[in-house]
């Protein structure tokens, strides 16, 4: 716990440090170009109060751990080219050594996730995050080239000076299938290339790349045998629909590392091995517009998936629909969305078809707050309440009702490929033992921004653990989150 007493000491000088307020970093600029330095600190401490299992060895389910993690960046930006590097440092303590518990009920939080990756109580990683090369306006106005390590952000290919559509965007649209994997301490970053061109009425954008390690793993090697394609065509907001954006998509999954996969069959039956190969083609649908008091927001989004998952072939589907209005005419701008998610899951183990919505590489909180969940075989119906008291303080409640679309399928958990090789898949799946009923959840959250480089994010969730939870946590079905987050950015 000394640790811990030393990162909170850390926390109170760098809050009531006058210099915080005016940090700044080397910025150069004349008519060649401009050069700059940047950095960010993240530091997180998490409290985990798992389901508990019946008594047995290894079940320590209420547990604490932290991670400070340190990018360090350089740019240069020219009329036609743009190159940065960024380095990244992470170290991770405290992680528990006595929370994997046997099967069913396995890793007890993701304490014990981060502590099967490599069986430290501490892990420690330096890496490359990003690296790349970057050309403008080449060949053509509006169309660009880059190439090398960078990340990714499935929905955000195209951003806006709107802060309702890009919140939107950020929260309820971005990283549902790819993203860098940001909440968890060592990231993910692509390997690859990218190209994009950007015209007044829409974007498109072609990304080829293999992702790297990360996330959970303190490596951050790139997995050459996992390719990604990424092809986007976004109508932009309010251009061609009046305040709307519409995007079509195509992504590509091909996975050849041999890890066993996760799914409903017997592990490791002939159904279970080979090559997942991976065709997603989706839609979405996203307009904001002022009437009455406010405005409303709606939401649409939508995949169908097919291609081969081993010997298998794969089928499968996943759709949401948002809808939220916000008073943004009296105090604290109250805004309430309700929105429902839907992914097919795999009702027949011992057919030839696998049907669950498989999410390739996502950051799954985004979706997740309390991240004992995804969005395969999965069924949420939430209500959300967003209010900003003050200009610097955002609030934010949810409460979910989850269930699995398939009883004869997974609980599913997890954020896609974490390492190259292995027994890691990057997905768990606990049994459902006949039942839908999964959950119900209460997210609490509060960020504050201190100023321009200083934010405190804090968050509680609590889950009721229905029927699912039930047949495999006997001693307590409910769970707790804890965290409170600290990053500065000079």
């Amino acid at each position: 716990m000394n640790k811990i007493y030393y990162l909170l000491l850390i926390f109170l000088c760098i809050l009531y440090s006058p210099a915080s307020a005016d940090i700044t970093l080397f910025t150069h600029s004349n008519e060649q170009g401009e050069m700059w330095a940047s950095g960010e600190i993240t530091s997180r401490y998490e409290n985990w109060n798992w389901f508990e299992p019946s008594p047995q060895s290894n079940d320590n389910h209420d547990y604490g751990y932290y991670f400070i993690q340190s990018r360090f960046a350089l740019g240069y930006k020219f009329k036609w080219l743009e190159a940065f590097l960024q380095i990244q440092d992470t170290y991770v303590g405290e992680l528990p050594d006595d929370a994997i518990a046997s099967a069913p009920a396995g890793a007890l939080g993701l304490g014990a996730t981060y502590y099967v990756h490599r069986r430290q109580s501490d892990a420690h990683g330096t890496f490359v995050k990003k690296g790349y090369l970057r050309f403008k306006n080449i060949l053509f106005d509006g169309f660009s080239l880059m190439g090398g390590r960078f990340d990714y952000v499935d929905g955000l290919e195209v951003t806006y000076d709107n802060p309702k559509i890009m919140w939107l965007k950020k929260m309820r649209l971005a990283e549902r299938m790819i993203g860098p994997f940001g909440w968890s301490a060592f990231t993910r970053s692509f390997d690859g290339g990218q190209t994009s061109l950007d015209k007044d009425l829409f974007n498109i954008t072609a990304m080829f790349s293999h992702p790297t390690e990360g996330g959970f793993e303190n490596d951050h090697h790139t997995i050459t045998k996992i390719s990604l394609l990424a092809t986007t065509l976004t109508l932009k907001h309010d251009k061609i629909i009046p305040h709307t954006e519409n995007r079509l998509i195509y992504f590509y999954y091909g996975d050849d590392r041999g890890s066993p996969k996760v799914d409903n069959t017997i592990p490791d039956s002939q159904k279970n091995k080979g090559k997942i190969e991976i065709h997603t083609i989706g839609y979405h649908w996203l307009s904001a517009l002022k009437f009455g008091p406010g405005e409303g927001d709606f939401l649409i989004w939508g995949s169908r998936q097919f291609g081969r998952w081993g010997s298998l072939s794969h089928n499968a589907w996943a759709w949401a629909a948002e809808t939220g209005y916000q008073f943004t005419n009296i105090s604290a701008k109250p805004w309430l969305r309700i929105g429902y998610f839907m992914s097919s899951g795999d009702s027949n183990p011992d057919d030839s078809t696998h049907e669950t919505f498989f999410q390739m590489l996502p950051t799954a909180r985004k979706y997740a707050f309390f991240p004992f969940y995804n969005l395969m075989n999965n069924e949420d119906f939430f209500i959300q309440m967003i209010v900003k008291p003050i200009r610097k303080i955002e609030m934010r409640i949810d409460f979910h009702i989850l269930k699995l679309h398939e009883r004869n399928d997974l609980w599913y958990m997890g954020a896609g490929a974490t390492q190259r090789s292995g027994n890691i898949f990057g997905y768990t799946g606990r049994p459902s033992f006949g039942d839908r009923n999964l959950a119900k959840m209460l997210d609490l959250s509060m960020m504050y921004d201190f100023n321009t480089h200083l934010n405190l994010n804090a968050y509680y969730g609590h889950a009721w653990g229905n029927d699912v939870v039930e047949n495999i946590y006997t001693r307590n079905d409910s769970a707790d989150l804890f965290f409170l987050e600290l990053t500065l950015k000079f």
